[in-house]
């Protein structure tokens, strides 16, 4: 009898570690962990890109009004770093700085610590395009209809594309806006929201404010319908639903 049992429990075994196996992997939980990854080296990038601003201030502080932006700031430091090598506008600027005179020793720290930051911009870059392939070939009705970062951004949120097919439209509308809703059912008065990560589209964020609710009813119907067909394997209709949605628009921007 024991023998009898012990057989029982290693054939059990082995089919949940089969179980396990197969649920692990799942392409779209790929797609939730990329996203998941982006997101922190965002952060991470940031962050030492704020601490790369400051310390390099020291140095050249009229840089940062002449490179608002994070990437050009990053790679001017990284690739010029000293200033009597910058040229047009940022060499008038280097030339005219209120930035102290500091040792090339100094100066070699900023630039390898910036170097480090654009290593880290360049790893973002390579997910964000391994994250496309990904959501083209596991999700490819959703990727016609809304394109690869909203597509992906709604199957993180919602944890699995799986999961993302079982919910109604009126949930996916909402997937990202989640503090404001429970403001809006914890308070009253405060608005309940119309769209949550789907207000990055552009026929959501470009549209009057009148119209941005309907138009995101729409998309969100059309993406739980994508979500679905993905899920299940289904016929490819996502340039279909793209252009039902995109008529559909139209049809609302023309009603007085």
């Amino acid at each position: 009898m024991p023998s009898k049992y012990a057989e029982l429990r290693k054939k059990a075994l082995q089919k949940t570690r089969k179980k396990l196996k197969e649920s692990m992997y799942k392409r779209d939980h790929l797609i939730v962990k990329v996203v998941r990854t982006i997101d922190e080296l965002d952060r991470t990038i940031n962050l030492l890109t704020e601490r790369l601003r400051d310390w390099y201030s020291v140095y050249f502080p009229e840089l940062e009004r002449e490179l608002p932006e994070l990437r050009d700031y990053v790679r001017a430091v990284a690739g010029t770093g000293y200033r009597e090598k910058y040229s047009g506008r940022l060499a008038e600027a280097a030339e005219k700085t209120v930035g102290a005179d500091l040792p090339d020793r100094d100066v070699e720290r900023m630039i390898g610590f910036a170097k480090r930051i654009e290593g880290l911009l360049e790893e973002r870059d390579s997910l964000v395009e391994y994250l496309e392939e990904l959501v083209s070939q596991e999700a490819p009705n959703m990727n016609a209809l809304v394109g690869p970062t909203i597509a992906a951004r709604l199957i993180s949120i919602a944890g699995s594309l799986e999961r993302l097919a079982e919910m109604p439209s009126s949930t996916i509308q909402v997937l990202g806006a989640e503090k404001a809703l429970f403001a809006h059912l914890r308070k009253k008065g405060v608005p309940s929201p119309k769209h949550g990560v789907i207000f990055s589209h552009p026929a959501i964020s470009g549209a009057k404010k009148r119209l941005r609710g309907k138009i995101a009813r729409r998309l969100a119907g059309k993406i739980a319908i994508a979500a679905k067909v993905d899920y299940f394997k289904g016929e490819f209709v996502g340039d279909k639903l793209r252009e039902e949605f995109e008529k559909e628009v139209e049809e609302l921007k023309s009603q007085k």
